[in-house]
């Protein structure tokens, strides 16, 4: 029963980043997903750096922030490959005549 709930979890979280990403695509809200990713990393390591002793709840709040950012950054990444917008990938598929 609690692997059922865990991988209920894993996928409500994905679900969840997956839906704040074309919320905020559709409010043009977006940002730059490079700065996304770097956010991504830099929302753990700063405050656990500057404030060892963190809270066990803030640190969870930290993650799961973290986690929702790393979501929308390969979410972001995909959405650009399949509008072909992603500089430097070269399309594979070619039509035969």
């Amino acid at each position: 029963m609690l692997k059922l709930i865990l991988i209920a979890g894993i996928i409500g979280f994905v679900l969840l980043g997956v839906g704040i990403t074309h919320l905020l695509e559709k409010n043009n809200w977006l940002p730059n997903r490079w700065i996304t990713g770097l956010l991504v990393f830099l929302i753990i390591l700063v405050p656990s750096m500057v404030f060892p002793q963190l809270p066990n709840e803030i640190k969870f709040v930290l993650y799961f922030l973290s986690g929702i950012l790393a979501v929308v950054f390969f979410e972001t990444t995909r959405g650009l490959l399949e509008r072909n917008e992603y500089k430097g990938i070269v399309k594979t598929q070619t039509k035969r005549k």
